[in-house]
């Protein structure tokens, strides 16, 4: 039975009952009438002994109070959640903040309310409203389906609701395509970068009255160089690279390698990418001058791409400067060279540097396993149609070394000589037979036997002669015998041919 009393000083009646498992309750009625208090009271001791006898699906019950929660709890809990993954908190921001707007935008406030329908129809609102693309509508998309596999997975939803929501060919839409560097331009933008301890950019600000205008910045950063060639070389994200610190690298030994740990890689492992040994002995030297703990590259979160673009626009004038003549000047400025947003509204970012790494990969002629190791990628569509970049200078290569049919095929000049004492040239895998004018399936063997020991020619009534199976056999052992004790330069038995009678034989 439960019983109602109030706590001293307090105006409200507080309930104290049994639960099913014969632990003691205590909750505020939230009344101070004492005959509802003992109606609440009643009611939940009943709800109790219907647990206690099975009539209460405990899932059921789980399920109907969760649904009942405010919609910014579970926010909560899923932040929680996603922390407790170690995923990186420009993640974790993103996702909340693409639920947050959306709630917020179709007055969501419980589980209840999620509808799949209405998702969709904002969504494709806002993206035809902002003009947003393809990637946009499938991130806040992908936001929302994962938020719903973790609420069936904690027992929150019997069924995820935003299960059937697709998603946009970005192939069709794609709003941002990085281009690769070629080498040279990237050896221009690391020489810039090199001589610059600092940058200076344009940043895009607001003033009171909401409009937008660009200011000038300036930014120290010193080390960005060899940022971005250890990126260049291999293929590390932005955050991966400001990661680093001395202890990363392992530049000893025959195979010298850089170490991101599996808190920043992307995938969430320990990565350990190979380099080249002379990029190892360039950052030998740069590291000795750096403390343990230190971080070697410390770039800005969120801002590398611009330091890349403005060392892009410094090394772009001073090549423009270089001109000899007004033509070849405005030759230079019309070319996209050193230009981070070319004509086709391709950029170069930070992450084009990942771009140029794996492009170098396959023009090296990796294959597909290895281009997808060194890359870090679990899908090989993703690094040979997303980040690979061929040229045309590529396919043209390509095309010349393909074989033409007007050319006459090389032949072997190499002749072999077979194990007699004559000098017969014979094919490298079958001796062809020697005709005569007696039989025409003579094999060489026959004609061979056929000799006498002077070396001449037996009578042609020898030609007909045919060796049985046991002589064949017996002749094979024969040659098997000879071929293991020959010296070296005369075991000319074919190992295909000898491995194939060995197992007639066997």
């Amino acid at each position: 039975m439960a019983s109602i009393f109030k706590r001293k000083g307090g105006s409200t009646w507080i309930i104290a009952w049994f639960d099913h498992e014969g632990k003691r309750r205590e909750k505020s009625s939230g009344t101070s009438d004492k005959r509802l208090a003992e109606r609440i009271a009643a009611g939940w001791t009943n709800r109790e002994i219907e647990r206690k006898q099975g009539l209460v699906d405990p899932l059921a019950e789980r399920l109907a109070s969760h649904r009942a929660r405010p919609l910014s709890e579970h926010f909560d809990d899923y932040r929680d959640y996603l922390e407790s993954l170690q995923r990186d908190a420009r993640h974790v921001e993103g996702t909340i903040r693409y639920l947050c707007k959306v709630a917020d935008a179709l007055e969501w406030r419980t589980l209840a309310s999620i509808d799949a329908h209405a998702l969709t129809a904002h969504l494709s609102e806002q993206a035809e409203k902002r003009g947003t693309g393809a990637r946009t509508f499938n991130a806040a998309a992908t936001a929302w389906r994962a938020f719903g596999r973790w609420c069936v997975r904690s027992n929150r939803l019997a069924a995820n609701p935003l299960a059937t929501i697709g998603a946009r060919n970005t192939e069709g839409d794609r709003r941002r395509v990085r281009r690769d560097l070629a080498t040279d331009e990237l050896a221009r933008i690391i020489e810039v970068a090199t001589r610059s301890p600092s940058v200076t950019f344009a940043k895009q600000v607001r003033n009171d009255r909401g409009e937008r205008h660009s200011i000038q910045t300036r930014m120290h950063a010193p080390d960005r160089a060899w940022a971005y060639r250890i990126a260049a070389a291999t293929g590390f994200r932005a955050g991966e690279v400001a990661s680093l610190k001395p202890e990363s690298f392992d530049l000893h030994g025959d195979s010298p390698s850089v170490i991101v740990e599996a808190g920043y890689s992307k995938r969430k492992r320990r990565d350990i990418q190979p380099i080249h040994p002379d990029l190892a002995n360039l950052l030998r030297a740069w590291l000795q001058g750096k403390s343990r703990g230190e971080r070697v590259c410390p770039l800005p979160d969120g801002k590398a791409g611009v330091l890349l673009q403005a060392d892009m626009d410094t090394a772009r004038a001073e090549w423009i400067d270089e001109a000899q003549t007004p033509a070849e000047r405005a030759e230079r400025q019309a070319s996209d060279y050193l230009r981070h947003t070319d004509a086709a509204g391709r950029v170069v970012d930070f992450h084009a540097l990942r771009v140029y790494f794996i492009s170098r990969v396959v023009e090296a002629g990796a294959n597909v396993k290895e281009a997808m190791e060194l890359a870090r990628h679990s899908d090989p569509k993703l690094t040979l149609k997303t980040y690979a970049r061929v040229g045309m200078h590529d396919l043209a290569r390509v095309l010349d070394a393909m074989p033409r049919p007007d050319t006459k095929p090389a032949r072997n000049t190499q002749p072999l000589r077979a194990t007699g004492t004559d000098d017969r040239v014979v094919s490298p895998y079958f001796d062809p037979p020697q005709k005569s004018p007696h039989s025409t399936r003579e094999t060489g063997r026959s004609s061979a036997a056929s000799r006498d020991q002077t070396g001449n020619n037996a009578p042609d009534a020898d030609c007909h002669k045919t060796l049985d199976l046991a002589e064949l056999c017996g002749s094979a052992r024969h040659d098997a015998a000879n071929c293991e004790s020959a010296p070296r330069r005369t075991r000319t038995f074919d190992p295909l041919i000898k491995s194939q009678l060995l197992y007639q034989l066997s």
